[in-house]
Formats: C-alpha cells, sequence, structure tokens
C-alpha cells in the first residue's frame, strides 16, 4: 500500500486484478489478513476517486465487517476522500448492494444510524452532497428501504414516510407503505385519508386499508362510501371492503347496478375512447338466466377504463355476477376490440395513395446521395421507381395508427375468455406484434383469475420462455397468484392444470354430429388420426349432410380444429417442461406421479418415451424404469415393478446413472424402437478439478463466427444477453424458472444488428444473475444434470469451431 498506484501501474503496464488471491477464501484464511489490507489493494483497482463501488468484487469478505468498520479503515488509511459519502453512495443510488447484508442487518442500518445526515439528503430533507455525479442519482426508495431495516423508523422520518405513502410516484408510494406497515395502528391514520379533498389520496388510502386488512376498517370505509360521490373512489372502497372480509352483495343488486350504471353514463365518458362500439356488446344474461340491461354493461366497459387497472378485482367480481357463457362472450368481446383498435395499420390502398405521393420525391434524394458520395451510397446507383414506391409501402403498412393501451382497464373484463379462445389471440399478438410489451403485459394480468387450464399452461411457458424479460417477470408473478391461491407449488399447479386437448381419458375426441359421430385419436407420432362410425379412417370431417343440424356440424369441426391448435401448444411445452425437471432433478411425490402424469391422454404417453428414477427418502436410487403403454412399468430388464407409495420419482439422466445402467437403458430404448422426448444419456459430468473460480473455461480462445455460434445456442434454448454500451452483446443464457438460475455462454462479442463476424469461445459459468460472473455459483454446488447439460452445451460450441486459434485476443470488440 506505500506504492503509488501510477507508477505501480506504469511499471507493469497493465491492469491489476486480486482476483487470484480471492477464490476459495485464501484471504480469509489468513490470519493476518485485514480490512486495511482489502482497501488498499481497492485503492489500486480504482480509477475514479478510489470508489467503494468496488469493493463488490470482494463481496463475500465485505458482508462480513460491519459498514462502521469500514468507515473507520477507510479514514485511518487517509486515502479516500469524504469516506461517508464514499460509503453511502452505492447504498442510496441502487438497492442492488443491500443484499450484502440481509442477513445481519444492523451492518448496515447502524453506520446509517449513526450517520442519519444521508438519509436527510437522500430523501430531501436536506441539500444533497451524496452525489454530485449524473452517473450516480439518488433514489428515495433506497433509502426508504435502509429504514425498513432499523429495529424502529426514527419518528422525524416517519410523518414524511406516511405523505410518500399516499402519494402519486408508484415506487416510492409502495415502499413507504411496506416500512410503515409495522408501525403500531397505523391504518387509523389511513382511514383518516379517506376524507380527502384529492380523488387520488382517498383511492390511494383504501387501497392500503384492503392490504393491511384490519376489520375494524370496516366501518370507516362504510361510512366514506355514504359520502363518496366519485365512481372510481366507490369502486375502491368496494374492492376494500371485499378484501377486508365484508359481505358486499348488498351493493350488487340489479336494481343497484342498474342505478349506478344510469348515474355514470350521464357523466364524461373516457377520453381516446370514442373507437369503442357499443352497439356491437353481445346480449348478456345473469348467473340466473335473465337478461342483463344494456346499460349496465355499458357503465362497466366505461368505469373500467376510469380506473386504468386491467386487473381490478371490483370488474371480477361485477364479471363473475354474469352466466359462464355470458363471462365468456364478453371477454372475447372486449380482448378482441382492444386487439383490433390496437394493431390498426393503414389499409393497402392508403399505403399505395402515400407512395404514389412520395415515391418521386425520395428517389430524387436517393440519386442526389448517390452522386454527392457514391462511396457511402452504392445501393442507389441503379435504384428505380417501382423499388422506391415498393420501400414506401412497406413502410406505411407496418406502421401503427394508434393505440388501445389508454383503455387497458377494459380487460379486467376478460377474465372469463375460454383458454381456446385466449391463447390464440395472445399468441399471435405476442408474435406479430411483440415490440408492444405494455399491450401484452395488459392482457396477461386478468388472465391470473382464470382456472382455465389453457390459459395457466400459456403463463407457465411465458415464465419459463419469453423474448422479453419483463414479460417473462410478470408471468412469473402471475403463475406465482395463481398457485398461492391453489394452495399449490408452481410445479404442482402445471402437473394438475395440464390440458387435454378435448381427448377424454381413453384417448378419443367424439365429434357429434347428431346421425353420425366420428372419433379422432393420436398415433405413435402424436398426430392426428380421424375414423367414422364404422371406424373406418377418413381424411378429414365431412360436410352435414340435409338431415343434419349445420350449427351442430359448424361446433364439432370447431372443436377439431381447436383441439389440433392445442396439442401443438401442449406438446412443445411439456417436452420443454420435462426437461428442465431433469435438470432440476425435480422430483415427484409417487401419489402426484401416478395421479397427475400417467393417467393423463398426451402426459401419459410423453413419459412412456422416457426412463425415470425411483428414489427412497434418502435420495437413493431404488430402480430405474420406463413406463409401458398398458401401464406397467419396467426396467432395461424388462422385469415389471410397482412403486413404493412412500418413495419418489425424477427424471433419469447419465451424470446419476453408472455406466453399465446407461448402456442397458441405450440399449432397451433401441430395441423397444422408443423415440426419446429428448437426450438423456449422452451428457456427462466434466472433470471439475480443470476448472477455477467456478468458471469452466476449457475451449477458451476457438473460433468460429457469430451466426453459427448463434444458430446452435438457439436450437439449445439459449437467449442473447443485454446490449451493453457501444451496441454489444457478450454472451447468451438460459434461465431455469425452477432453480431461480441461469447458465451463461460468453464470447468476445457481436454488433447489434448482428454481421457474421469472427468471434471466439470464451466460457461457462452458472448463477442466480444473468451474466454476473464474479458470482459464480459453485460447481460442486449445482445439481448434476444441470452441470452436466450446461457443460454439453458448452461443448456442442466448441464442436463447430474450427480450433483453437492463438490469436484469438486480437478478435475482440
Amino acid at each position: 500500500g506505500k506504492i503509488d498506484r501510477s507508477a505501480l501501474l506504469k511499471k507493469i503496464d497493465k491492469e491489476i486484478s486480486f482476483r487470484f488471491v480471492l477464490v476459495k477464501n485464501r484471504l480469509l484464511n489468513l490470519p493476518e489478513f485485514s480490512l486495511f489490507h482489502l482497501l488498499r489493494m481497492n485503492e489500486l483497482l480504482s480509477n475514479i476517486n478510489y470508489s467503494f463501488e468496488n469493493l463488490n468484487y470482494f463481496y463475500e469478505i465485505i458482508k462480513k465487517f460491519d459498514l462502521r468498520q469500514i468507515a473507520d479503515v477507510m479514514v485511518k488509511l487517509n486515502f479516500y476522500p469524504e469516506v461517508e459519502y464514499a460509503i453511502a453512495r452505492p447504498f442510496v443510488t441502487s438497492d442492488y448492494y443491500h443484499d450484502i447484508y440481509e442477513n445481519e442487518p444492523y451492518k448496515l442500518w447502524a453506520f446509517f444510524a449513526e450517520n442519519d445526515f444521508l438519509i436527510d439528503q437522500t430523501l430531501g430533507f436536506a441539500p444533497q452532497q451524496i452525489s454530485k455525479s449524473a452517473y450516480y442519482r439518488i433514489d428515495k426508495v433506497c433509502a426508504i428501504k435502509i429504514l425498513q431495516l432499523f429495529p424502529t423508523i426514527p419518528t422525524k422520518y416517519v410523518a414524511y414516510l406516511f405523505e410518500l405513502a399516499l402519494g402519486e410516484i408508484k415506487r416510492e408510494r409502495y415502499a413507504a407503505q411496506d416500512a410503515l406497515k409495522l408501525i403500531p395502528n397505523i391504518h387509523n391514520q389511513v382511514e383518516q385519508a379517506l376524507s380527502s379533498s384529492k380523488q387520488e389520496v382517498r383511492i390511494v388510502a383504501a387501497n392500503w386499508l384492503a392490504e393491511l386488512g384490519q376489520k375494524s376498517s370496516i366501518k370507516a370505509l362504510k361510512a366514506a362510501l355514504k359520502k363518496e360521490k366519485r365512481e372510481t373512489v366507490q369502486a375502491a372502497i368496494l374492492v376494500a371492503l371485499e378484501k377486508i372480509g365484508e359481505d358486499i352483495s348488498q351493493y350488487l343488486t340489479v336494481q343497484q347496478l342498474l342505478a349506478a350504471a344510469q348515474k355514470g353514463l350521464k357523466g364524461k365518458k373516457p377520453a381516446d375512447f370514442d373507437w369503442f362500439d357499443f352497439n356491437l356488446i353481445p346480449t348478456l344474461t345473469w348467473q340466473n338466466g335473465k337478461q342483463v340491461d344494456p346499460q349496465i354493461i355499458q357503465w362497466w366497459i366505461c368505469l373500467a377504463v376510469k380506473l386504468k387497472d386491467p386487473a381490478n378485482p371490483l370488474l371480477t367480481i361485477y364479471n363473475r355476477l354474469l352466466s359462464a357463457q355470458s363471462q365468456q362472450q364478453l371477454g372475447e368481446f372486449i380482448l378482441q376490440s382492444f386487439i383490433n383498435q390496437d394493431i390498426r395499420i393503414p389499409t393497402l390502398e392508403e399505403a399505395e395513395a402515400k407512395a404514389n405521393s412520395e415515391a418521386d420525391m425520395r428517389l430524387q434524394k436517393y440519386i442526389r446521395y448517390y452522386q454527392s458520395a457514391p462511396e457511402y451510397y452504392p445501393e442507389y446507383e441503379n435504384i428505380t421507381y417501382e423499388q422506391v414506391f415498393d420501400e414506401i409501402k412497406k413502410e406505411t403498412l407496418a406502421t401503427y395508427l394508434g393505440s388501445a393501451i389508454k383503455a387497458k382497464g377494459m380487460l379486467a373484463l376478460t377474465c372469463g375468455t375460454e383458454g381456446r379462445v385466449a391463447v390464440p389471440l395472445l399468441r399471435s399478438f405476442m408474435k406479430n406484434h411483440y415490440q408492444r410489451r405494455a399491450q401484452i403485459e395488459a392482457m396477461l394480468e386478468p388472465l391470473a383469475n382464470s382456472d382455465d387450464p389453457m390459459i395457466i399452461q400459456l403463463l407457465l411457458s411465458l415464465a419459463r420462455r419469453y423474448r422479453t424479460e419483463s414479460i417473462q417477470e410478470k408471468a412469473r408473478y402471475l403463475v406465482e397468484r395463481i398457485a398461492e391461491r391453489s394452495g399449490w407449488t408452481t410445479d404442482e399447479l402445471a402437473d394438475r392444470t395440464v390440458s387435454t386437448a378435448g381427448l377424454d381419458d381413453n384417448g378419443l375426441l367424439i365429434l357429434d354430429y347428431g346421425e353420425r359421430t366420428f372419433t379422432a385419436s393420436l398415433d405413435e407420432q402424436f398426430k392426428w388420426q380421424l375414423k367414422n362410425a364404422d371406424g373406418e379412417k377418413i381424411k378429414a370431417l365431412p360436410d352435414a349432410r340435409k338431415s343434419e343440424n349445420p350449427e351442430l356440424v359448424k361446433e364439432a369441426k370447431k372443436q377439431y380444429s381447436n383441439s389440433k391448435k392445442e396439442l401443438s401448444q401442449l406438446l412443445t411445452m411439456q417436452i420443454s417442461r420435462f426437461y428442465e425437471a431433469m435438470c432440476a432433478e425435480r422430483q415427484w411425490r409417487v401419489e402426484d406421479w401416478q395421479k397427475y402424469l400417467q393417467p393423463h391422454p398426451i402426459v401419459g404417453r410423453l413419459i412412456q418415451r422416457l426412463v425415470w428414477l425411483e428414489l427412497d427418502n434418502n435420495g437413493q436410487i431404488v430402480n430405474s424404469f420406463r413406463p409401458t403403454e398398458d401401464g406397467s412399468l419396467i426396467t432395461n430388464q424388462d422385469d415389471e415393478i410397482l412403486l413404493d407409495q412412500n418413495h419418489f420419482i425424477t427424471v433419469a439422466h447419465s451424470a446419476l446413472l453408472s455406466s453399465d445402467d446407461i448402456a442397458q437403458w441405450q440399449a432397451h430404448l433401441k430395441d423397444y424402437k422408443v423415440n426419446p422426448l429428448f437426450e438423456q444419456f449422452s451428457a456427462l459430468l466434466p472433470d471439475m478439478s480443470k476448472f477455477k473460480d467456478d468458471v469452466i473455461d476449457e475451449r477458451l480462445g476457438w473460433l468460429t463466427d457469430s451466426f453459427t455460434l448463434r444458430s446452435v445456442l438457439k436450437k439449445l434454448g439459449y437467449e442473447r444477453d443485454d446490449i451493453e454500451d457501444g451496441g454489444c452483446f457478450y454472451g447468451y443464457h438460459k434461465y431455469f424458472d425452477s432453480l431461480d438460475l441461469y447458465i451463461n455462454i460468453e464470447f468476445s462479442g457481436s454488433m447489434v444488428p448482428e454481421e457474421n463476424i469472427p468471434v471466439v469461445l470464451y466460457n461457462l459459468y452458472f448463477s442466480s444473475k444473468k451474466g454476473f460472473k464474479d458470482r459464480a455459483i459453485a460447481l460442486d454446488k449445482l445439481p448434476k444434470v444441470l452441470l452436466a447439460e450446461g457443460y454439453a452445451n458448452y461443448m456442442a460450441v466448441a464442436n463447430v469451431c474450427s480450433g483453437f486459434d492463438p490469436n484469438w485476443k486480437d478478435i475482440l470488440i
């Protein structure tokens, strides 16, 4: 620590890394190692103002010390300026560092308790001096989360937190409410806010009381409801009453609903909602079969738009007053109306008219570009009028004319939509309009109130894999809500809601024409086959006879078409789910496996194409087996076995079996001509003694091209990492939801938009956060199967490389 940093760097002519002394607790195992050594190392590593943020590299060491201890040593070393600010900055500009002390919070909060001027500045109580850089922006939410760690929130902050808890900024509002919930009788103060002159404050207060769940608040909420004139506030109060446990049926009589509708429709209609045609709303009925007055539905839709919440509980309550068929009709109508408005584009005639009026001007512009700088615009050398016309036409046809996002609240009334209707609509939208993230999230949100198996399976598939991370996280959150509501784990939810695609327990889909009956079933390749009443195969369903009801025939054909679509989606998801279960070494109770998987008309056939393991209560293998078509379970020696109901079942893998068992199963599958769902016996465990720092770099420096690497990893289910500054990315990842971790494969990098360039393979590692190599999970802590499969993926990329390039460091972005 006595050597000047700049002189040292000049002497060794390269940056310094101390990471090699950090792994395997080498430093911590040295009795003479202290904070003084660590902070001197940090000073040598730092480029800007001896940045305390660099201590993130020493994560495992830092978490052993109280921030006050660190501050004391920094002061004694005397080369860290403004010590308190340097320590506070990472904690008040991001909550990324807070989890360092999640098990010992006093190591964090005590420092801020002794230096409360840092909290004051972050909350705006005092002039801000913590960060003078635009790069580091202080965040009130971070300060609130620090205060939440205190044994008791200091009194001087409580009033301000209460103000934030009723405020307009959602992040600050929810953080403040979370912090204040431990204050005794906080609900009494919230109840007073029900009489605020501000409509938004009254709504927030009602919502907050619903979350606090105090029965004593019912009286205050009822009193507020009697006085309330605003429909949106009334809705919030009704939801709060219902959540706390009050019976609100007295407010839901037909007479009251109609009176509220007539009053509400006299008011101002929602802005930017002229596009919606109320005349097209289908005729609907209540649960008792009586017809619903159209005014009620019109008002529900207007109210939903005003509430701006696609998952508003009151609209869900309203919706369930309708008959099941009407819930489906209304949901389909609103979902389709929302989508149609959101994806409106110019007609072909409008696009051609625009192209006709602009093509000549653009053509002349392109010609001028080429004449002035032919080396930059070679593509315009021989450009024609027709090419420019077609270019403008395509641009116009790809232009959205508007958006329905301001009316997203109406989607709350889609919670009763049938899965066979909603899922194709949503999948089509997500495929063709994936950039409309807000719309997709809004359409998904009300689906968490559905029990339809197809919808639940859609959300499960999105939670596992989707191109947009925020939508994947949204789906994950919705799945957790459904599972919690049902009292299951998410894995149990997935098992118990698998659609049958219309097949009965015998694997048949009965298609009724009235006079005639046809059956559809699946062959060995999961292809549909049709038979008539005589058992003869037919290529397609026939048209209706004159004596048959055309509506009944139409319904049968529609049912068959829906089943085909459903099957395709189901197979893709279930195969992916079983593969992830294998990697995660998921265990099923024997009872659940035999109840939910084996008898299922589709899943039951899929599991016949996998080898399974029976495990005892200590996780030891008792048997390996394969289910057969007749329901029996056989070993690789063709012996039939029975399962112990107290045992568990998992998917077999080469990482779990001996080489003899692997060879025998491979021969068994070949003899029986079983086409496995995926390969179970090819991926082997790597020799972990060859790797350092829990990073596998066996093929570091091997050369390929960016498109080949992308092609291999995409087929294996990997997604591109986030684009960093400079428009580049440097890796691909595969996420495993059940384990909440990533497989990461890194390379030398590629620009976006991508071009086919030479690239170099780097390494493989596993982490709980995408792309965090410094927090790579120890290889010996991973499930063996996941490690073997990740290593196999890494080697699959290496296999398409041309070999090691000694000059690989020259190929860098």
